[in-house]
């Protein structure tokens, strides 16, 4: 329980609060500057007049790419990388949400590594530095906007880095600017935004109970906005509570510092994505609820403590058995409401590939999967049948 606890990034939150953009960048001592996004979203709800104005307003130059795509790929990093190199980029701003965010953060540390990019994701090498990277979020969910973290992939092979250095300097989120998300993305990501709470509460290792109590009261404050979420898309008050959720979720894992967080169903969502191209939020509704099934099997406690603290359910009437399928059973029903696939076959993934999937991620038997209860090989293999 010895730890640092610490963030660089600054979070300038609510309505209007894109008009402090020129004044970050100024902070940032921007003077050429690389536009990440996907979509005409940007143009749509405003955002690329705010970004050109504040720059041509610094006296800056902007450059930009409009490509990302839903599990951003290394071939844009690379190209944006030499393109950033030649206008020399000393600030990159992304909008939209982690995907955009991910590549710019990949851009960030690829401009000042001399060697391909790509091995920073599969650890060749390790970052020491960055170009400074801000954001403006229009979705709510990953809370990619304040962590640590990048996700890319080169072929089908998916990695994430993991690191302080890529966190975003400063994050702008007008809760206005998700009102045109599209309904199945955004449901995906406020998925992933009430996931994002139950990672770091499964270690089997000292934690503190606070931390167990902020990451009960995250969780349950995410399952009500996810509901009022559905019941109407368009109310901004439960779209900034989704947003304040999402910044707060992984803003660096700060809910469970000093614990041991799992990461499991991540870990397996990652290959999922990269073999299949599913949409990541959806991933993760789609093997979950079997996730927990097996592992309460040998390891019920933590799951139906949850079922007791968020729930409400009654410690006195069932076993710790019961209680952990009456969460998974729970969840699942959660993420039918959104209208997302809850099993493998939903997502058209063959079952014939269980088994590499399990051979990727354990690369063959020799690592296992996650910190709750360490997944073998065969472990993978019965989670994603029972997905099925």
């Amino acid at each position: 329980m010895t730890f640092t606890y610490y963030t660089q990034s600054k979070l300038v939150f609510g309505v209007g609060a894109e008009a402090q953009l020129e004044d970050l960048l100024k902070e940032n001592h921007a003077t050429s500057v690389l536009l990440v996004y996907s979509g005409e979203y940007v143009f749509d709800l405003g955002i690329h007049d705010v970004v050109d104005r504040a720059v041509r307003n610094l006296g800056a130059t902007l450059i930009e790419t409009g490509e990302v795509v839903p599990n951003p790929r290394i071939d844009l990093v690379r190209a944006t990388i030499e393109r950033a190199r030649e206008a020399k980029t000393d600030f990159i701003l992304a909008v939209g949400g982690a995907s955009s965010f991910d590549t710019a953060k990949a851009v960030g540390v690829g401009l000042k590594y001399d060697g391909d990019v790509w091995d920073l994701f599969t650890g060749v090498a390790e970052p020491t530095d960055s170009v400074p990277v801000g954001v403006i979020s229009t979705i709510p969910g990953s809370g990619s906007e304040v962590s640590d973290c990048a996700v890319l992939q080169q072929g089908h092979d998916k990695r994430a880095l993991e690191n302080r250095i890529v966190i975003p300097r400063f994050a702008i989120v007008n809760p206005e600017y998700s009102r045109t998300a599209p309904y199945h993305y955004q449901a995906a990501a406020v998925a992933d935004l009430a996931v994002g709470f139950l990672e770091p509460y499964f270690t089997a290792k000292n934690h503190l109970e606070s931390a167990d109590r902020l990451l009960e009261g995250g969780l349950k404050a995410a399952l009500v906005a996810g509901r009022r979420f559905v019941k109407n898309p368009d109310d901004l008050k439960n779209r900034t509570e989704l947003h304040w959720l999402s910044a707060t979720m992984f803003n660096h894992c700060f809910l469970a510092t000093g614990s041991e967080n799992d990461w499991t169903t991540h870990r397996l969502e990652h290959e999922l994505g990269g073999e299949f191209d599913v949409i990541h939020g959806e991933g993760i509704a789609a093997i979950l609820p079997s996730i927990i099934r097996y592992v309460s099997r040998r390891q019920p406690q933590r799951y139906a403590q949850l079922a007791v603290r968020v729930l409400g359910a009654d410690p006195y009437d069932d076993s710790e058995e019961r209680l952990a399928a009456y969460f998974a059973d729970y969840l699942e029903s959660y993420f039918k409401l959104f209208g997302l696939a809850t099993s493998l076959h939903e997502l058209n993934i063959p079952e014939a590939s269980i088994e590499h999937i399990a051979d990727q991620v354990t690369g063959g038997g020799i690592r296992t999967v996650g910190n709750y209860l360490p997944l073998t090989r065969d472990d993978v293999v019965e989670v994603l049948r029972l997905a099925y």
